[in-house]
């Protein structure tokens, strides 16, 4: 009998240990932050008129790599998109990722369509204006 508890109190131990080949459930992708070289202004980024370039700036969880989409106000524009960059995860512990955009307009009314892609894909959006 004590043979048999000790083999279930081992058991019932040994259940709860890890095991090298487990495998480990990968989280999505989460945006934890974003901002740019200019504050908002309410749920637009006011960017001066004659600015040549903007650093946007994304901290992000399990995120590989973080895409940089411009796309014009309006409806139906998602195929008007632009991919303006992107910044790939250096190791295991990076979670920034940012772009510096040389902007090729004299103008903006546009969204800055954020994706951080990992074992999914998080979306967020920043609205810029130029004036």
């Amino acid at each position: 009998m004590i043979i048999l508890k000790s083999f279930l109190i081992l058991s019932l131990f040994t259940a709860f240990q890890p095991v090298d080949n487990q495998k480990v459930m990968s989280q999505a992708p989460k945006i934890i932050s974003f901002y740019t070289d200019y504050p908002k202004d309410g749920i637009w980024v006011q960017i001066p008129k004659g600015t040549k370039k903007i650093t946007f700036n994304v901290k992000a969880d399990n995120t590989e790599t973080v895409l940089f989409w411009l796309i014009p106000t309006g409806t139906h524009t998602w195929n008007k998109r632009k991919l303006i960059g992107y910044d790939i995860k250096k190791d295991d512990k990076d979670n920034q990722f940012s772009i510096t955009w040389i902007i090729d307009r004299p103008s903006l009314l546009d969204h800055l369509y954020i994706q951080a892609l990992g074992e999914g894909i998080a979306n967020d959006t920043l609205n810029l204006y130029m004036e």
